[in-house]
């Protein structure tokens, strides 16, 4: 109960400190609905033209409204924090507190969220309403409350990678090359920019392997379609990579700790 408390507490504490950067992350929130909108127009244009593609227009119509909110909403940023953190010795003080630095990433991550989904949620509302000829979300309950676990299973995929990358800080001097591999390789293999069904067939099953797939692609195929390869399948997998992240994550940050010797350490 009492890291229930502190965790309340770190949050407010939070999203007091991000409602100061409000503007930017208005902007910020504008710009990422703007690739979506875009490739819903191309799409649209090309099926209008006599495209086939592989899945039907409300598939891709609903999938480009809600990609925006559901890559909000699975992503994490704490990677280049946590080993600047590490790198300066400001871990340090958090290693003498009765609270966990990544307690606080975390705090950080659904505080954040939470300012900026108060400005994501109305505009994608209002893209979904500018399209709403082809939108088309379920009624049934049950698949809301699966789309619900998947999004918190791509979010812990995410955080515990992030923790696992940032930790490498303890051997490596700079990591922002290798977080920058990482976050093309997500935006690309996640279906953030392009919806993974519009792959070449070939690829199918790497895609439906790889983790990065259950970052997006896989909570909107479980709203909205019919995941490749089933539903438990699809959940086997996803939580599978979220357990591999989350003990390497742990293996890493504890051997890093073991040989820490940061400012003030």
């Amino acid at each position: 109960m009492h890291y229930v408390y502190l965790f309340g507490a770190l949050i407010a504490r939070e999203i007091t400190m991000t409602l100061n950067y409000r503007w930017w992350l208005t902007m910020m929130q504008i710009s990422n609905l703007i690739a979506p909108a875009i490739s819903l127009l191309v799409w649209r244009g090309a099926i209008a033209l006599g495209a086939n593609p592989p899945v039907s227009g409300t598939f891709l119509t609903t999938y480009l409204i809600l990609v925006s909110v559901v890559g909000l909403l699975t992503s994490s940023w704490t990677a280049n924090f946590l080993a600047t953190s590490i790198r300066l010795g400001g871990v340090s003080v958090w290693l003498i507190r009765p609270c966990s630095t990544h307690l606080a990433a975390m705090a950080n991550n659904v505080a954040e969220k939470l300012v900026k989904l108060s400005v994501m949620i109305p505009l994608a509302t209002i893209f979904g309403v500018t399209f709403r000829d082809e939108l088309r979300l379920p009624a049934d309950a049950v698949r809301w409350l699966l789309f619900v676990l998947s999004i918190l299973l791509g979010a812990g995929i995410s955080f515990s990678l992030d923790v696992l990358i940032g930790s490498l800080a303890f051997w490596f001097e700079d990591i922002s090359a290798i977080d920058r591999a990482r976050n093309l390789l997500a935006r690309t293999l996640s279906g953030a920019v392009v919806p993974l069904a519009l792959f070449p067939a070939a690829l199918t099953g790497f895609l439906g392997l790889q983790p990065f797939r259950y970052l997006v692609s896989f909570p909107l195929e479980v709203l909205i379609g019919d995941p490749a390869g089933g539903l438990l399948l699809g959940f086997v997998n996803q939580t599978a990579w979220f357990g591999a992240f989350l003990a390497g994550a742990a293996v890493v940050w504890r051997t890093g700790l073991r040989r820490y010797q940061g400012a003030g350490a």
